[in-house]
């Protein structure tokens, strides 16, 4: 369920300030005191019973001279159920989360494992340049963030450049688990992209741009075990990882009330973990109050080079080991669709629904290992 509610800026502008993202190569001064405000609830469920819901609480302000101000608190519920499986097989680790899954059996049933998480994210944006914080704290996680960005309109507002940077630090205190606790850890991630936006004609837009990550620190999560050498052991990743990523990203109006959006992003590390996705999404307008629109995306990716269905030794290779299958080789398809609905004519009996919109939403979602999953959207947005 959503419902967004907004004065003036939209909130997904306003996201995209706190998220850090460029900005649109075209965009209007903003009228004083231009405020959005919006509260967003997601829910999601798989075919195994995790369930995970989202709230979100969002405030935004702009004003004339060029300040801009953003602010989000989030908080997340995960419920993963107990199985009947074996400590370290592939079953007792969930597809979605990668994390390992309580186990039940005759002698110890366990219940549901419930985990919370509460974040909040502020940013300030002048003129051309934004800084954000970041927080956000579990129960054996807590994680921080700070970001700088630049972005600027040229060419009489048809090429948009932007630039970012972010430095993350976060602190590891796993929980006691079955008995034995892993030793407190820390994690460091530095962030910067490079993105440029031109208008090629009136009808295609065409964004290019560049990502890398450097981390340090631990990477492993301290709760997977792993079958190795006849025995079950904590999973180990290196302590470092640089990361690269292309994108190109086109948008094309096709004349017909519709609009064609493709995209294409190039991924690898020097963990020999290489990817590449595809994406296509189409929108239609049938009728002035009714838009579909449906997406398709093929994601393919190799290995990593400690990665092993199989380890023979307990050391697995070379003091690794992994039981996190998004370090392995697989492909994966995701396809849907989404219908937004203005409900006019019942507006011209209710004033008060003039800007409400409904969306309904389907997607479906597998993998090389036999996975899938069905995601449901349902919202209300309203703005005035």
């Amino acid at each position: 369920m959503r419902l967004q509610v907004n004065n003036g800026v939209t909130l997904a502008a306003a996201v995209a300030v706190g998220l850090g993202l460029p900005a649109a190569p075209a965009r209007a001064l903003p009228t004083p005191d231009d405020e959005s405000a919006g509260c967003v609830v997601h829910f999601f469920s798989d075919v195994n019973g995790v369930d995970v819901v989202s709230m979100f609480v969002d405030y935004g302000l702009a004003t004339r001279p060029g300040f801009a101000a953003n602010l989000e608190w989030s908080h997340d519920i995960v419920i993963i159920p107990a199985i009947d499986a074996p400590r370290g097989s592939a079953e007792a680790v969930d597809a979605i989360t990668t994390a390992s899954r309580p186990i039940a059996d005759a002698d110890q049933p366990y219940e549901d494992y419930v985990k919370t998480r509460d974040a909040l994210h502020g940013s300030v944006a002048w003129k051309d340049v934004r800084g954000g914080y970041y927080v956000s704290n579990e129960s054996d996680y807590f994680a921080q963030m700070v970001s700088l960005g630049w972005d600027r309109d040229l060419q009489h507002d048809n090429l948009n450049l932007a630039a970012g940077l972010s430095y993350g630090w976060d602190r590891i205190e796993p929980l006691a688990d079955d008995g034995a606790t892993a030793a407190a850890a820390d994690r460091n991630t530095l962030h910067g992209s490079i993105v440029a936006t031109r208008i090629l004609d009136p009808r295609t837009t065409l964004r290019v741009g560049v990502e890398f990550d450097r981390v340090s620190g631990q990477q492993h999560d301290p709760y997977r075990s792993v079958h190795a050498g006849g025995a079950i052991v904590r999973e180990r990743h290196p302590d470092e990882r640089l990361r690269r990523d292309l994108f190109v990203r086109a948008t094309r109006w096709l004349g017909n009330r519709s609009s064609l959006k493709a995209d294409f992003r190039l991924y690898g590390d020097d963990w020999d973990v290489g990817s590449s996705t595809w994406g296509l999404r189409l929108s239609q307008y049938v009728t002035d109050e009714l838009v579909v629109a449906y997406r398709y995306r093929y994601y393919t990716q190799s290995s990593a080079w400690f990665y092993s269905d199989d380890y023979a030794a307990v050391d697995g290779i070379d003091g690794f080991r992994t039981g996190d299958y998004r370090l392995g080789d697989f492909g994966a398809h995701l396809f849907g669709g989404r219908i937004t609905w203005t409900p006019a004519a019942v507006a011209r009996r209710w004033r008060f629904l003039d800007d409400v919109e409904l969306v309904l939403g389907f997607e479906r979602y597998f993998n090389s290992y036999n996975f899938t999953a069905s995601i449901y959207e349902t919202g209300v947005r309203v703005s005035f």
